[in-house]
C-alpha cells in the first residue's frame, strides 16, 4: 500500500483502454486532480484512436530524472517490502501499519551504511523521496482536493515531515541546514535525534528477533516484458543504476521468509505498487514510475525553489541577527 486511497476503484483495461474494476486487497491508488486532465485526455484518445496514440519521450540521459525516479522507486518497493515483513515474518504492529511502513523503509536506507556518514549519494536519494511528497501535497493544495483524513495512509505532508526528521534525526550535526531547507520546526527538529535513536533501537531489536538463519534465496528480482521505450528504459535503470536489486539481496539474507515471493515490475494500467499476500507478489507498475516522471515536471518549482527560499532566508535573517 503505497499511495493513499481515494477511491474503491482502479483503472484497468484490454489493449491500454481504462475500465473501472474493484480492486484487490493492499492495493491504492491516487486522487484525481486538475493535473491530470491532460493525462485523462491523452488516456481517452489512446482508447478511442489507438494508431493516433505516442508514447510521451523520457530523457533517459538527464542523470537528475533517473536519481529523482530511482530514489522514489526504491523506497516504494521497500515500503511493500515491510508489509511483506508483516505478513510473512511476523514483523509486529502496533500503530498505523502504514506509518511502520514508511519508518522503516526509511530507516533501512538511512542505516545502510552502519554508523558510518551519511553519504551525499544517500542524502540525495533521501531529499528525492521528500520532494516528492511536497510535490503532491502542492498538488493538493493547489487543485484544492478533499483530504483523506480516514486513509491509513498519513497525509502527504505528514510523510514528509516524518521523512525529513528521521533524515535529520540521523545526523543533525552535519545536517541543520537539511533541517532549514526542509522546514522542519524548531520545536520538531529538537526531538527529531531521540526519534532517530528509537526507530534504531527498534529495527535492531526486529533485526536480532527475526534474523535469518538459513542460507536459501526466497526473493526473486522479476521483470515482466516492456511494452514501451520507455519501460524499457526504467528496466535499464533499474538493472545498472539502482540500489534495489542489491538492496533487495540485503533483505533476503536478514530474513527467513516461509516460501518464496516475487517483486515483479510489469504493465498493469495504473501508478502503483502493492504487496498482494495471496498471489505472495509484490507487484510495481511501471505506471509508478510514470508517475514520478509526471511529479519531476513539477520539482524545481514545487520543491527544489521553496527549499532555496528557506535556506536562504534563514542565512540572511541569521547575518542580521
Amino acid at each position: 500500500m503505497f499511495f493513499n486511497s481515494y477511491s474503491n476503484f482502479s483503472l484497468t483495461g484490454y489493449g491500454g483502454c481504462a475500465f473501472m474494476r474493484q480492486m484487490p486487497r493492499f492495493q491504492r491508488i491516487i486522487r484525481p486532480a486538475k493535473h491530470f486532465f491532460l493525462l485523462s485526455i491523452a488516456l481517452l484518445g489512446f482508447c478511442l484512436f489507438p494508431a493516433m496514440a505516442q508514447e510521451s519521450p523520457i530523457d533517459d540521459t538527464d542523470p537528475e530524472l533517473q536519481q529523482f525516479i530511482l530514489a522514489n522507486t526504491e523506497f516504494s518497493v521497500v515500503h511493500e517490502l515491510i508489509h511483506l515483513l508483516i505478513d510473512e515474518i511476523g514483523f509486529p504492529v502496533l500503530g498505523r501499519e502504514e506509518d511502520l511502513a514508511d519508518h522503516l523503509a526509511i530507516m533501512l536506507l538511512l542505516t545502510r551504511d552502519g554508523n558510518d556518514a551519511l553519504p551525499q549519494t544517500m542524502i540525495d536519494k533521501l531529499q528525492a523521496i521528500i520532494d516528492a511528497w511536497r510535490v503532491e501535497w502542492t498538488i493538493i493544495e493547489q487543485d484544492q482536493m478533499e483530504i483523506a483524513y480516514s486513509d491509513p495512509h498519513s497525509l502527504e505532508i505528514q510523510r514528509l515531515y516524518d521523512l525529513s526528521c528521521l533524515t535529520y534525526g540521523r545526523d543533525p550535526d552535519h545536517l541543520k541546514d537539511f533541517a532549514i531547507a526542509n522546514e522542519i520546526p524548531v520545536d520538531r527538529a529538537e526531538l527529531c535525534p531521540e526519534d532517530f535513536q528509537k526507530a534504531e533501537k527498534g529495527l535492531k531489536f526486529l533485526q536480532n528477533t527475526f534474523r535469518n538463519e538459513k542460507s536459501d534465496s526466497q526473493l526473486k528480482l522479476i521483470f515482466d516484458r516492456t511494452d514501451t521505450p520507455k519501460q524499457a528504459t526504467y528496466k535499464n535503470w533499474l538493472t545498472n543504476a539502482s540500489i534495489l536489486p542489491a538492496f533487495i539481496t540485503e533483505i533476503d539474507s536478514q530474513y527467513q521468509f516461509p516460501q518464496e515471493v516475487k517483486i515483479i515490475f510489469r504493465s498493469c494500467g495504473q501508478a502503483n505498487a502493492y504487496w498482494e499476500p495471496a498471489d505472495k507478489e509484490i507487484v510495481v507498475c511501471y505506471g509508478l514510475m510514470d508517475r514520478f516522471v509526471h511529479l519531476a515536471r513539477f520539482r524545481q518549482e514545487y520543491a527544489i525553489d521553496p527549499r532555496e527560499w528557506a535556506l536562504g532566508l534563514a542565512k540572511a535573517k541569521s547575518a542580521f541577527d
